[in-house]
């Protein structure tokens, strides 16, 4: 049944807002939790949330996920996994009245806990629920630019005194949260990023992914997953790869992904002369097969939460060159698990990549302890699990079976 943007009128005597209606709805049989997002596009923010519908059902939540801008391209597998979901469709723009808009469907949804995620999101549930205050809680996915933005750090600041607590996915991300003082440290908690591992451990049809790219079965595949955006630098990626000394047959580059730069990227391929040597695989909905057909992954970025595309590549075995950036250092020890260079050094990820290629094994021997780092730290249970139990204890709920 689609949601109604005009509350139903509740009855004198049981109003929503009434002390007796929220004891009642709050010892039901099941937690209610909405998810608020700007969209369902790809990206890890995007599949963690998905993750946690699904995890969700598992732990006899109730999730729907409220979109303020449009459902995006996860939706349809969100819906399939049992989320209700609800789009806004909201315009550019700062829109005060969306938040008029948000709280009649909220009425409709009744969560006991609502979920954001970004800044955003918050902002708008924030305004949304002035009068009625819902147990609101937030998970920061990345490290907003705080440090050179004066405006965005009073916007953090204001959106943040609308949460009881404030999720963090690594502790870098939690220490600059704490840094520019969004929140008071009390209300920051620490709950790591979680990946489906299963997912990732079964190679899929690697021959077919060569095959329909045009990649001989011989050759060593450099690749990465992940938005194709500045922030991202794979331009960076695209320069060290052209400078590579890699034994014969010569390497291939592989990029899964779309975004704003896949134009222009392109077209750096070309003017560098490695156009017949980097392919641009779009977007994926499913991105094992492509994974395992990589010899090395490479992640280029200026600045990362927890990416979600690196526990990927270490759960399906694959040895990781990576940037020291964000919480990527809380995952891979340089040297021991994976290598490191420092943000935009190219020659240092030259360096890096041509080491792994002329040493498999080595390569082998990283990989596989950051695979057993990343099973034993990040599996998506553990994550929704934590979550769960934390949302109850703010509740004054018992824990449930399972829980």
């Amino acid at each position: 049944m689609p949601i109604r943007c005009r509350p139903a009128r509740p009855s004198p005597s049981r109003r929503r807002d009434s002390p007796e209606h929220q004891r009642e709805h709050v010892v039901g049989d099941r937690l209610n939790v909405t998810h608020i997002v700007l969209s369902l596009d790809v990206g890890g923010l995007e599949r963690n949330v998905v993750n946690q519908v699904r995890e969700g059902e598992r732990l006899g939540q109730r999730v729907s996920i409220l979109c303020v801008e449009r459902p995006g391209a996860l939706a349809p597998r969100a819906r399939e996994l049992g989320a209700h979901l609800v789009s806004l469709d909201k315009r550019p723009g700062f829109r005060p009245a969306l938040a008029r808009q948000m709280r009649a469907v909220l009425r409709e949804l009744r969560p006991d806990v609502i979920h954001t995620h970004q800044i955003g999101p918050l902002l708008y549930t924030g305004l949304a629920t002035l009068v009625r205050r819902p147990l609101l809680v937030h998970t920061e996915h990345g490290k907003e630019d705080y440090a050179g933005h004066q405006t965005r750090r009073w916007l953090g600041r204001i959106a943040g005194r609308f949460v009881r607590r404030f999720y963090c996915l690594s502790q870098d991300t939690a220490d600059w949260v704490a840094r520019f003082n969004i929140v008071p440290r009390s209300r920051v908690r620490l709950i790591r990023n979680g990946i489906d591992l299963d997912c990732y451990r079964r190679p899929g049809d690697t021959a077919g992914v060569r095959r329909s790219l045009g990649i001989p079965p011989d050759a060593p595949v450099i690749g990465t997953v992940g938005r194709l955006d500045e922030i991202k630098q794979q331009d960076l990626l695209l320069r060290a790869f052209a400078n590579l000394r890699a034994p014969a047959p010569p390497p291939h580059l592989l990029l899964v992904g779309d975004g704003p730069l896949r134009g222009p990227l392109r077209r750096t391929a070309e003017d560098l002369g490695i156009g017949d040597r980097v392919h641009f695989a779009g977007y994926q909905a499913e991105t094992t097969p492509y994974l395992h057909t990589m010899q090395l992954f490479a992640l280029t970025s200026r600045s990362e939460g927890m990416p979600q595309s690196l526990l990927e590549a270490c759960v399906a075995g694959i040895p990781v060159v990576a940037a020291r950036v964000g919480g990527i250092p809380e995952v891979i020890e340089h040297g021991h698990s994976g290598l490191l260079f420092p943000s935009g050094d190219e020659a240092a990820l030259v360096a890096a990549l041509e080491a792994l290629l002329a040493s498999p094994d080595s390569g082998r021997r990283l990989a596989g302890r950051a695979q057993a780092r990343v099973e034993s730290a990040f599996h998506i249970g553990r994550m929704a699990g934590e979550y769960h139990r934390d949302f109850l204890q703010l509740l004054g709920r018992n824990q449930t079976p399972g829980a």
